[in-house]
């Protein structure tokens, strides 16, 4: 059964579908929801990274090794850093996660996408 949706929600719609399907072979979608949180909190640690994505710990460890460009996820795509890790000023035991220039253009450029209808 089709769900009801206005014009304004379907091209919406549309225009998500499509600035996340550009770019699926660069990210992944809990790789974005993940670079999303920590644009929004700078400096958050891995755990409270887990804690707002309500995600296993180890799951969003591979997701920041992956956003630190530390993991090639496709043979054709050259893996390339969206964040950055600190040592935590309040718990040096832990580390601050920050964007790097290419994961904020990045973050414009799926925003600035998903606004073209």
């Amino acid at each position: 059964m089709k769900a009801d949706f206005t014009a304004s929600e379907a091209s919406r719609l549309d225009a998500i579908f499509k600035a996340l399907t550009k770019w699926q072979a660069e990210i992944s979608l809990p790789q974005a929801l993940a670079l999303i949180v920590i644009a929004k909190n700078p400096g958050l640690s891995v755990n409270e990274l887990a804690e707002k994505l309500d995600q296993p710990q180890q799951t969003v460890s591979r997701h920041v090794s992956v956003l630190l460009g530390r993991y090639q996820t496709s043979e054709s795509i050259v893996p390339r850093a969206f964040i950055r890790q600190e040592i935590n000023v309040n718990d040096p035991r832990s580390r601050a996660l920050f964007l790097v220039p290419d994961g904020q253009s990045f973050l414009k450029a799926l925003v600035a996408d998903s606004k073209a209808t």
